[in-house]
């Protein structure tokens, strides 16, 4: 864009007082009282305008909004069971957990009580059925006393997922319960940061250690794994062929 030919009222009402030949210099040099030029006036209000606007954005960025919430893309229940995240908290862990309820409605029913106290962001069944509890942005209480790198408190920085087991080391986890958490993960890697070493257990990060065991017998070899692969599509179907007219 030619800057000259886009002039604002302001700049081009500049240019007309200017003169003909544009002439501006010697009537603005001229000293004032005090031997304080014009131009020493004009730098001075120019560096305060500038600060201004300097803090007017500074301010404008501490007032922008946080990021869109992460869509509910699994049936939703809202535990009461939850709250903010400390300022500044991102999610940077996630922590699969076996929950020896035998069902997925019975896990539901604990969640949803506010004297138990407890919660995950999502419940994964045998079947491999999802029900999400908490928002990812809000912290849920699944981890209780937990260390991770150094750092105490994971609830604060981690999603938690439930997984519907015995956690005896002997009750299966089924293709289809692998299959979802792994769509999970990847789910919460579509906004966070999320490496594999901070996908962990319960067992890994409660303290003191031993407190738990679970998820007991889990492959988080195979689980890496497949929240790595890219999901294959089902093949298309072929439609019908049309009914032929007799």
């Amino acid at each position: 864009m030619d800057l000259m030919h886009h002039a604002s009222p302001s700049q081009a009402a500049c240019r007309d007082a200017s003169g003909p030949d544009g002439a501006i210099g010697a009537p603005l040099r001229r000293a004032r009282p005090g031997g304080r030029s014009v131009w020493a006036a004009v730098a001075a209000v120019a560096a305060t305008a500038a600060l201004a606007v300097t803090g007017l954005y500074a301010r404008s960025l501490a007032q922008q909004a946080p990021p869109a919430p992460i869509p509910l893309p699994y049936a939703f229940v809202q535990s009461p069971n939850c709250d903010d995240r400390p300022p500044g908290a991102t999610v940077s862990c996630i922590v699969i957990h076996a929950t020896v309820e035998p069902t997925t409605e019975g896990t539901e029913k604990i969640f949803l009580t506010p004297s138990r106290a407890v919660s995950a962001h999502f419940v994964v069944g045998r079947d491999g059925r999802v029900v999400q509890m908490v928002p990812i942005e809000k912290r849920a209480w699944h981890a209780g006393a937990s260390v991770l790198d150094g750092v105490g408190k994971v609830n604060d920085f981690s999603v938690g997922i439930e997984m519907v087991n015995l956690n005896d080391g002997v009750d299966p986890y089924s293709e289809e319960q692998m299959q979802a958490v792994a769509g999970i993960i990847r789910l919460v890697r579509s906004r966070y940061d999320v490496p594999d070493a901070r996908i962990v257990s319960h067992a890994q990060i409660a303290i003191p250690a031993g407190r738990k065991s679970d998820p007991a017998g889990f492959d988080f070899d195979k689980l890496k794994a497949m929240a790595r692969a890219v999901p294959v599509p089902p093949p298309a179907q072929a439609a019908p062929d049309a009914a032929v007219a007799k």
